[in-house]
C-alpha cells in the first residue's frame, strides 16, 4: 500500500515518514498538551518528487563527502533546480487545499511552514536552525514554501553539519509541518533542564515579545528566566533568575503577513512574563518531560487564550544531573562575619577555607553524610568569604535533624532553596551516632591538654622570643604547627554538641512553656562562669574597681586632653598597670576580626580598651564585678525557678530539660574555651608569620613585614622552600585589589552567585519601619542611645547606657559589654561566639535586624525587647 503524502498531527508517529518535529508534536497531543491543529506532509512525497527528477539520494550524498567545496555547491545547485522544477504529484495540491479549508474554514488564514527533517528532533542529534522554516504564509504561497523545506536538504549547512557530526545514519529526508499562525503576545523556548549544567530543578526560559522567530534566530536578546522546582514533585517554588533585556520592537502577525511593531521606550524593559506564567512554564516544561521520557527543549507561544507548544524536543548535549552545584547553593556572610573583618588577608581566606574543608565538611563525611562532588563549603567574592547554608541544610537533613533551626543557630536569612536530600538510613544513622559520640569523648579527653598546648605555642612562639631564627626554620615550625592542628582539632564535636543542645531545647520546649521559651532559656544559660570570653568582661570591670581606688591613676585618666599612650611610664609601679598587664596577658592574644591572623590583636593595640575604661572611670558609671554576678545569679535564678513553675507536677519534664541544659551549658562554655585558646595558637603563628615577613625584607623579597598576609598558605608554604617568583609583584597586585574590594558593597545573602557577581554587588537597606525584628539570644529589656559601632576606631565614643548597633557580634567586642545597655547586631545567630559572650553576661541583645547600621542613626533612642525582638524607635 503506498504511503500517504499528508497526515495530521495527530497520526503522525514514524519519524520515517513524518520526521521528528511532526512525531515531537504528535507526542505532545497524546500528552494532553495544547497544540496548534496541523498536517503533515510526509516524506513519501518528497520521495516522489526526488524520483521524477532521477535523483537518488543516496548515491548523491556519499558523492558529496568527496567533492571540493566548489564541486560540491555546483552539484548542490543542480539538485536545487531540479527539485524547484519536478510537478506536483496528483491530485496532491487539491487535497492540500481542502485539508487545510477543513482546519480553519477561513481562507485569509496565515500559515506556518516548518520543516521536519528525519534527523531533525532526535535524540543524538538536534539539526537545530539547519532546515527552511516559513511564518505568515497565505495559503496560495503554502506549495512554495513546502517547496524550499525540500531545497533546505541540499544546503552547504547542512552538508557540513552531518559531515562534522561524523553521521553514518542514511541522507536525511523532508516532511513539512503546516499549522495555522499564532497571534502571539509573547513566545520563546524553555528547557526543562538547566542547558549549561544539566540541572534538573532548574527549568531555563527565554522570551519576547510578539513573535518568537527573532529569538530563535539569534537576532535579539531575549528576557532569560531560571524557575526552581522541587526535586520531589517538579513544583515551582520560585524564580531564581530575571534578567531583562531593553526590547524595542516585536514581531506581530497582521492580515498581510508579519510586520515589526515599536515597543513604546517606557515599556521597553517590563519583563515579558509574569511569575505565574513562568511557574505555568514551568510546570509544562516537567509534564512534557515525564511524558517524553527524556528532557525536552519547548518552543511555546502565549495568545490571548492560552499558552501553546508548537514544537519540543530532545535537549542534547547536556547530561541530566540532580547533583547541587555551587551556583544553585545559597550562600551568607553569617557566621564569618562574626569573627573576620570586613576584608580578610588572602592568608586568612585560604585558612578558613583549608580549615572548613578539613576539619568541618571531612567530618560530616566521616559521619556518612554524602556531599556531591566539586562543592565547596565556602566561595569568596570581592575578598569576603561566604558559608555555603545550603550544603549545611543538606547535612542535617541527611542525620535527621531540623534544618529549621540552621537560621538561628548560624544567622542570617533562611534558605529559601531546600534541595531534596534523602537522610541516612536506620544502620548508617546508628553509625554516624557512634562517630559523634567518638567525636564529644575526644574533646573530653583531649580538650584540656589541647588548650594548655595552645597556650603554650604563644609563649614559647612570642614575638619576643624568636629574633634568632632563620627564614627556613620559622617556615618548619609554621609547617609543625599546621600539622598539629591537623592532629588535635575539635571544632566540629563542640559545635555539634553546642547545636545538637539547641535543637533538643528549641524542640521540646515551646510545647512546654510556651512563646517566651527562647527567653527563658537565655535567662538560664546567664552567669555560671564557665563561658571564659564572658570573664573577659568581668576582669575589665575589676580594672575599672581599680582605677577608682588608685589616684595617680584615676588623674591619668581624668587628665584634659587625656591620650592613652605612653601609659606605661604614667602608671609605672601602680596596681592598675600591674593588672592590666596581666589582663593583656589573659586577653590580649584576642581582637576584633581575630579569625583573620593579619588583624593586630589587643596586645599590640590596647589604646581602644584603655579608652573604653577611660569613658567609665571619668563618667563615674561602672557596673562592679559583684554586682554583675548577682545580677547574672538573680537573673538565672528567676529563670530556673520560673521554668520549673511552668513544668508543675511533671517531674520526668525538669529532668529532661536539666539534663540538657546542663549538656547545652557545658558545650557552650567549651565552645568559648576551645576559640580563647584557637586565638593562643593564632597568636603564635601570627609571631612566626611577622618574624618571616622580616626576613624576607631583609632579603630584597618583600617590601613590608605585613606583605606575607598577603599570600596564601600554599604560597607562603612556596617562598620558603625557595620558589622563584616576583613575590613584590604579587603582593602590589592583591594590596590593589583589596583596595578595590574596599569600594564594593556585598550582599550578606546570595541566592544567585552569577547574577550577584554579575552585577556590581550594591547592596543597600530598604524601609524606615518604626519598629525593627531581630533574633533574640538574650533575655530582657534595654533602652537608650544608638551608638554605631563599625571598628575599634569608633570605641571611645561609647558611654554607659549605649545601645550598640553593629554589623555583627565580634567577640573582640567583649571589652564594651560592661558599658552598653543592650546590643543590636545585622546578622547572627545563637550558635554564634559573640551570642554566647552577651548571654553569659546577660547583656540584652538582638540579632538579625536588618540593616540596622544604615536605618538606625547615631543618638536616636531605641528600646530592644527580648521576649518579642522588637527593636522600637522611640520617635517623639
Amino acid at each position: 500500500m503506498a504511503e500517504p503524502f499528508i497526515l495530521s498531527l495527530r497520526e503522525s508517529r514514524h519519524s520515517s515518514l513524518v520526521g521528528g518535529k511532526a512525531v515531537g508534536l504528535s507526542k505532545l497531543l497524546d500528552a494532553g498538551v495544547a497544540v496548534p491543529d496541523g498536517l503533515c506532509v510526509t516524506t513519501a512525497l518528497y520521495h516522489h518528487c526526488l524520483d521524477q527528477a532521477r535523483v537518488d539520494a543516496a548515491s548523491l550524498w556519499t558523492k558529496l563527502r568527496l567533492l571540493s567545496e566548489e564541486q560540491r555547491a555546483q552539484e548542490q545547485a543542480r539538485i536545487q533546480e531540479l527539485i524547484a522544477q519536478q510537478p506536483w504529484a496528483p491530485g496532491f495540491q487539491a487535497e492540500l487545499e481542502m485539508r487545510l479549508s477543513t482546519l480553519v474554514g477561513d481562507a485569509t488564514t496565515l500559515w506556518a511552514v516548518r520543516s521536519s527533517a528525519t534527523n531533525e528532533d532526535a535524540a543524538g542529534m538536534s539539526a537545530a536552525g539547519l532546515y527552511c522554516t516559513t511564518l505568515g504564509v497565505p495559503l496560495d504561497a503554502v506549495l512554495r514554501s513546502i517547496r524550499d523545506c525540500w531545497i533546505s536538504v541540499w544546503d552547504e549547512r547542512v552538508c557540513r553539519y552531518l559531515f562534522r557530526s561524523g553521521a553514518d545514519s542514511a541522507y536525511p529526508a523532508m516532511a513539512v509541518v503546516i499549522q495555522p499562525m499564532l497571534h502571539a503576545q509573547v513566545a520563546g523556548v524553555a528547557y526543562s533542564i538547566h542547558p549549561v549544567t544539566g540541572r534538573t530543578s532548574q527549568v531555563s526560559i527565554n522570551a519576547v515579545p510578539g513573535l518568537a522567530w527573532s529569538l530563535v534566530s539569534g537576532e535579539v536578546t531575549p528576557d532569560q528566566y531560571v524557575v526552581e522546582v522541587r526535586d520531589e514533585d517538579h513544583r515551582p517554588f520560585r524564580v531564581r533568575r530575571r534578567v531583562l533585556a531593553r526590547k524595542e520592537k516585536k514581531l506581530m502577525i497582521t492580515s498581510v503577513g508579519m510586520r515589526a511593531e515599536s515597543i513604546p521606550d517606557s515599556e521597553q524593559s517590563y519583563s515579558s512574563l509574569s511569575d505565574e506564567q513562568l511557574f505555568e512554564l514551568a510546570r509544562l516544561s516537567k509534564h512534557i518531560e515525564a511524558a517524553f521520557r527524556y528532557p525536552v527543549d519547548l518552543e511555546w507561544v502565549w495568545d490571548v487564550e492560552r499558552l501553546w507548544v508548537v514544537q519540543a524536543r530532545p535537549i542534547t548535549g547536556v547530561h541530566p544531573s540532580s547533583a547541587l552545584t555551587n551556583d544553585e547553593c545559597e550562600w551568607t556572610r553569617a557566621n564569618f562575619k562574626e569573627t573576620l573583618p570586613e576584608l580578610s588577608s588572602p592568608l586568612g581566606l585560604s585558612f578558613v577555607e583549608r580549615f572548613m574543608d578539613a576539619h568541618i565538611v571531612t567530618p560530616y563525611r566521616r559521619l556518612g553524610c554524602s556531599i556531591p562532588e566539586g562543592l565547596s563549603s565556602v566561595r569568596v567574592l570581592h575578598g569576603r568569604p561566604y558559608l555555603n547554608v545550603t550544603l549545611f541544610y543538606t547535612l542535617v537533613r541527611q542525620l535527621h535533624g531540623n534544618p529549621a533551626f540552621l537560621t538561628e543557630q548560624m544567622g542570617g536569612e533562611s534558605v529559601r532553596f531546600t534541595p531534596s536530600v534523602p537522610p541516612l538510613g536506620a544502620f548508617a544513622l546508628v553509625r554516624a551516632g557512634i562517630g559523634m559520640m567518638r567525636e564529644w569523648r575526644k574533646v573530653t579527653r583531649q580538650g584540656p591538654k589541647n588548650f594548655s598546648a595552645m597556650k603554650s605555642m604563644a609563649e614559647r612562639y612570642h614575638y619576643d622570643r624568636i629574633p634568632h631564627l632563620s627564614a627556613q626554620e620559622l617556615g618548619m615550625t609554621l609547617d609543625s604547627l599546621g600539622t598539629w592542628l591537623d592532629d588535635h582539632e575539635v571544632t566540629f564535636a563542640i559545635a555539634g554538641g553546642v547545636a545538637q543542645g539547641l535543637q533538643a531545647m528549641g524542640t521540646f520546649l515551646p510545647g512546654w512553656l510556651g512563646s517566651d521559651w527562647r527567653e527563658l532559656l537565655n535567662g538560664s544559660l546567664q552567669g555560671q562562669g564557665t563561658v571564659i570570653s564572658a570573664s573577659h568582661i568581668v576582669r575589665l570591670a575589676e580594672l575599672v574597681e581599680v582605677a577608682q581606688r588608685e589616684d595617680v591613676v584615676q588623674r591619668w585618666f581624668l587628665a584634659e586632653g587625656w591620650v592613652a599612650s605612653g601609659f606605661q611610664d604614667a602608671l609605672k609601679g601602680t596596681e592598675f598597670l600591674r593588672r592590666f598587664e596581666q589582663y593583656l596577658t589573659e586577653y590580649g592574644h584576642r581582637a576584633v576580626g581575630e579569625s583573620d591572623i593579619m588583624s593586630p590583636r589587643i596586645a599590640d593595640q590596647p589604646d581602644a580598651v584603655l579608652a573604653v575604661l577611660q569613658a567609665q572611670v571619668r563618667t563615674g558609671v561602672a557596673v562592679g564585678p559583684q554586682e554583675i554576678f548577682s545580677r547574672q545569679a538573680r537573673r538565672r535564678e528567676e529563670a530556673l525557678t520560673e521554668i520549673a513553675r511552668r513544668f508543675g507536677w511533671r517531674r520526668h519534664r525538669w529532668l529532661i530539660f536539666r539534663g540538657w541544659h546542663r549538656r547545652l551549658s557545658r558545650f557552650c562554655a567549651l565552645r568559648e574555651e576551645n576559640r580563647h585558646h584557637l586565638m593562643y595558637y593564632s597568636a603564635a603563628a601570627r609571631h612566626l608569620l611577622l618574624r618571616f615577613g622580616e626576613r624576607m625584607v631583609e632579603r630584597g623579597v618583600f617590601a613590608a613585614r605585613d606583605d606575607v598576609f598577603f599570600l596564601t598558605l600554599d604560597e607562603r608554604s612556596a617562598l620558603a622552600d625557595g620558589a622563584s617568583r616576583d613575590w613584590k609583584h604579587l603582593v602590589r597586585e592583591r594590596r590593589e585589589e583589596r583596595q578595590r574590594h574596599e569600594t564594593i558593597a556585598v550582599p550578606d545573602t546570595i541566592r544567585d552567585w552569577e547574577a550577584v557577581a554579575a552585577s556590581g554587588c550594591q547592596s543597600s537597606a530598604q524601609g524606615g519601619e518604626a519598629v525593627l525584628l531581630g533574633i533574640p539570644i538574650s533575655t530582657g529589656v534595654a533602652k537608650g542611645p544608638v551608638r554605631l559601632v563599625r571598628s575599634t576606631m569608633d570605641w571611645p565614643r561609647v558611654q554607659a547606657g549605649d545601645i550598640l548597633v553593629v554589623t555583627v557580634i565580634d567577640p573582640g567586642m567583649a571589652p564594651l559589654f560592661g558599658v552598653a545597655a543592650g546590643l543590636i547586631a545585622e546578622m547572627g545567630g545563637t550558635l554564634s561566639h559573640g551570642a554566647i559572650i552577651a548571654r553569659e553576661y546577660g547583656l540584652p541583645a538582638l540579632v538579625n535586624v536588618p540593616y540596622a547600621t544604615s536605618l538606625l542613626r547615631e543618638n536616636e533612642q531605641v528600646e530592644i525587647t527580648s521576649s518579642t525582638g522588637l527593636v522600637s524607635r522611640l520617635v517623639p
